[in-house]
């Protein structure tokens, strides 16, 4: 590792990364660009500086502690920089309320007065009034919590939110410690998440449900190691029951475990699946998912790199937006090559693999918000790829476009990333080139064999 820094050299990075995130989160607006990422930027340096710096086992205690601290310095913080959370509540409500979310838009509840005035004053605060909920059930089950805990203040229900956070990241970083140590890999890497200024703003800031997802996935591949076989599929439904994304990844475990555990892992987390969203399941539940799954292809667009393309396209071609049919068809062309890329895959560590097939679906998708991407960071944390991380540092310009009036995508900022990005990933495989993680890979590329051994 080197010869260890002294605590001065880390103690003054880490104070920089701290006061930019309380700075951003407590005296910065969304529509303040250039404060916002300006702060930003110096903390990422910090960070850029702590996790390039060798450290000693007790200056790695010193930062996991810190990083854990300054999750928790967030705690009475209201989200700045995402609305998200007023849904959180809004739905946790309707549950209190003996109203299902899923069976009416925030509109009709309005409109037809089936709540009490606090919500009302609430519903001034969504950002997605005329859609259906599309979260799962583990949110579900903690928005109403919330509600019941704190069924008239706003307050209580993002601290008890955040603190549910906060722990499933405590939970994240001891997992991944393990998991570098019983891999073989420098703990160290573990900075790489811990401290990233993306990842704590957008988790335990603006309360995003990555973090809970990745909790989930980690202890899944926990236990999957110590062949506990039931906790990881419970792991993994309790991942897809908090984010549907990780169903992309349920291929992956076909080549990892034998064929009797394959089937028993599937059939477990698919009745543990069933049982999470049987207290929800309705006819209401279905269709108000689909409607909403339905509009995410077909109507959002946000910080995109291949279907901007592909728009541009339409533009040139037909005159107008084909993100309706665009968006369909980049989902289907994202599970066919999903599919593929299982069939060949060949990576020793399962997160390399979750890694490209994250990268794959990103790459692919209409809307890429900046905590989408926090996957990346976490799985990149067990391979040697970079690339996210530097992906960490971009896509917080994308806050670039809100102002007062609105949001106006400033698409020059939006191709600066992705050629920036897709440039330092284009290098990192060159240069794995003679790994066996990339040169195996492509000398065995047949398609036609991979396939069929896959299906």
């Amino acid at each position: 590792m080197g010869k260890p820094v002294r605590y001065w050299r880390i103690g003054l990075p880490i104070l920089v990364l701290s006061g930019s995130i309380v700075f951003i989160t407590y005296f910065t607006a969304r529509y303040e660009s250039e404060a916002l990422l300006a702060v930003y930027l110096l903390g990422f340096l910090a960070y850029l500086y702590i996790v390039a710096r060798p450290a000693s086992a007790n200056h790695l205690r010193y930062l996991l502690v810190a990083a854990f601290l300054l999750r928790c310095l967030l705690l009475p913080a209201v989200p700045n920089l995402s609305e998200d959370v007023y849904r959180f509540i809004w739905d946790g409500r309707l549950w209190v309320q003996g109203i299902n979310p899923f069976a009416y838009l925030p509109s009709d509840v309005i409109q037809h007065q089936l709540v009490p005035d606090n919500s009302r004053a609430l519903y001034a605060l969504l950002n997605s009034p005329g859609y259906f909920t599309v979260y799962p059930p583990v949110n579900q089950f903690l928005f109403a919590l919330t509600a019941w805990l704190f069924p008239s203040s706003v307050m209580g229900s993002i601290i008890t939110i955040r603190a549910f956070i906060i722990l499933a990241e405590g939970i994240t970083l001891w997992l991944m410690y393990r998991l570098l140590q019983q891999a073989k890999l420098p703990i160290q890497r573990i900075l790489l998440y811990a401290l990233n200024p993306l990842v704590i703003l957008e988790l335990s800031g603006n309360l995003h449900f990555e973090g809970v997802m990745l909790c989930f996935i980690l202890l899944s591949f926990y236990c999957m190691l110590r062949q506990n076989t039931l906790p990881m599929a419970i792991s993994f439904a309790l991942a897809v029951c908090t984010k549907l994304l990780p169903l992309i990844f349920l291929p992956l475990y076909l080549r990892r475990l034998g064929m009797r555990q394959v089937f028993y892992f599937y059939g477990l987390t698919t009745l543990a699946i069933l049982l999470l969203f049987l207290p929800l399941l309705s006819q209401e539940l279905i269709a108000g998912m689909s409607s909403s799954l339905e509009l995410y292809f077909q109507k959002f667009e946000f910080n995109a790199s291949i279907y901007y393309i592909v728009r541009e396209i339409g533009y040139t071609l037909k005159g107008y937006n084909i993100i309706a049919a665009a968006g369909q068809w980049l989902a289907i062309i994202t599970l066919l090559l999903i599919v593929l890329f299982t069939g060949m895959e060949r990576n020793k560590h399962i997160f390399a693999a979750f890694l490209w097939i994250n990268l794959i679906y990103l790459l692919l998708s209409t809307t890429v918000h900046p905590w989408y991407i926090i996957p990346l960071v976490a799985f990149s944390v067990f391979t040697s790829y970079r690339f996210a991380i530097i992906w960490s540092l971009l896509i917080f310009f994308s806050y670039a476009g809100y102002s007062l009036h609105g949001f106006e995508e400033r698409l020059w900022i939006t191709a600066f990333e992705y050629i920036v990005v897709l440039g330092i990933l284009a290098y990192e495989i060159y240069r794995h080139w003679q790994s066996n993680e990339v040169s195996t890979f492509f000398r065995n590329f047949n398609p036609k064999r991979h396939l069929h051994s896959f299906l």
